[in-house]
């Protein structure tokens, strides 16, 4: 590639970047729920960062279950020609495949920019191991001596939480940081209980889960209480924590950029075509 078309290239990218920041919405989709309405509420907090602390001029949240407005409602409001649409899901699962597209069939695709789930980001492993860390610390330990634990929805129907988890779990042993890492879901093997059972403490957990929903609180709450493991500290669901976003701000740049680049066609495809 010349200098010259290598310069255009990336003055394309900055300008769309820069457009979408101020011209365009970004719309964060979240699963939801009809039990409780906490998810929402974190969504929203994510939003307001974003609109802060990223500079983004119109920032909202749709939600495919429960309290909060369904995606097409929510397009159909914004003050923008186009939309980033960013999954707040931990996995590249049938609802970023199939119901989130679903849910904007009615929309002209070419208003819509798809960015792949928030938890297949690469710098999900660095934040999931720093929040570990700092627990590691106040609890008088040092994160070397901890077996890190990652808890995961899981399906066994559907591999994509189990393939999500595994990722995030490969990137944390190649840190070194911690002992061990290892992986436990709620509705598949191994179980919490199981897993524990292969573990010696202290250990660390980490909810793979994108809000403070039923799953990411009672549901492990409950797994974590009848192991009876004093020595077992659970950071609660990673989706909560202020780093999230900061790495939603890059998908939605990055997805920017890519389709800025390419001159057509969205950044992420949500059928997995690329």
């Amino acid at each position: 590639m010349s200098s010259t078309r290598s310069d255009f290239r990336l003055a394309a990218v900055s300008n769309i970047c820069q457009a979408l920041t101020v011209n365009a919405a970004v719309i964060l989709v979240g699963h939801g729920s009809p039990r409780v309405s906490r998810p929402a509420a974190d969504l929203n907090r994510i939003a307001l960062a974003l609109r802060q602390r990223e500079g983004f001029a119109a920032v909202e949240v749709a939600m495919l279950n429960g309290s909060g407005g369904r995606p097409a409602e929510v397009m159909a409001r914004v003050p923008a020609d186009r939309a980033v649409v960013v999954p707040i899901m931990m996995c590249d699962g049938q609802t970023v495949h199939r119901d989130i597209p679903h849910a904007f069939a009615d929309i002209d695709p070419a208003r819509l920019t798809f960015c792949p789930p928030v938890g297949t980001h690469p710098g999900l492993a660095a934040l999931i191991a720093k929040r570990a860390s700092v627990a590691a610390h106040r609890m008088g330990t040092l994160p070397e001596n901890a077996v890190l634990l990652l808890i995961a929805h899981g399906s066994t129907r559907n591999a994509a939480s189990e393939q999500a988890t595994l990722l995030q779990a490969r990137r944390l042993v190649e840190t070194q940081v911690f002992r061990a890492v290892a992986a436990a879901y709620l509705e598949q093997p191994p179980s919490i209980a199981d897993t524990l059972e292969q573990l010696q403490g202290p250990v660390i957990a980490v909810g793979l889960f994108a809000a403070a929903g039923r799953h990411a609180t009672h549901d492990v709450d409950e797994a974590l209480a009848a192991a009876g493991r004093a020595d077992v500290t659970y950071l609660g669901p990673i989706g909560t924590d202020r780093g999230i976003t900061t790495l939603v701000a890059s998908l939605v740049r990055a997805c920017a950029g890519a389709d800025g680049a390419e001159a057509e066609g969205s950044a992420y495809l949500p059928d997995g075509t690329a």
